[in-house]
């Protein structure tokens, strides 16, 4: 038997969440938002300015169309938050766990290293990118009601 091939995998608990789970824990905020952002700037502008001459006020339903995007866009940056942080529950123990320990400092060991800890990681930066989505995503909801789509 070699020696790269007693070397175990840096994550050995990677096995433990699926990737597409991190990819949407990490994703799901930024993409939230910017559905929030692409959607809800068109709807305004149209509702507001029509034809060639701004209206006064904005044309019926443009309020409910983007507090009901901006609930969707709630939505999808909580979902990614709560699989971002089921997934680091699944994974807090990797790096305490690692197959680090107890090894020989070989070349093949210090580059199986590199990885180590990098579902945790993804998941760790899921929580923290949703949750920022999320505060920016309450923000651009609260601006539909507090701030008028029309400017005279």
């Amino acid at each position: 038997m070699s020696a790269t091939a007693a070397v175990s995998h840096p994550a050995p608990e990677r096995a433990r969440v699926a990737l597409p789970a991190l990819w949407f824990g990490l994703a799901g905020g930024p993409l939230g938002w910017s559905i929030q952002t692409l959607v809800n700037l068109p709807v305004a502008s149209h509702g507001c300015f029509p034809r060639l001459a701004p209206l006064e006020s904005p044309i019926t339903g443009v309020r409910g169309i983007a507090f009901f995007v901006s609930l969707l866009a709630l939505g999808l940056c909580l979902a990614a938050a709560a699989v971002a942080f089921r997934s680091w529950t699944r994974l807090r123990r990797e790096h305490q766990e690692g197959a680090g320990r107890g090894r020989e400092n070989t070349p093949a060991n210090a580059l199986a290293e590199t990885g180590e800890g990098r579902t945790r990681f993804m998941a760790l930066c899921g929580i923290l990118t949703s949750l920022t989505f999320l505060v920016v995503s309450l923000v651009h909801t609260a601006a539909v009601f507090l701030v008028s789509p029309c400017w005279s």
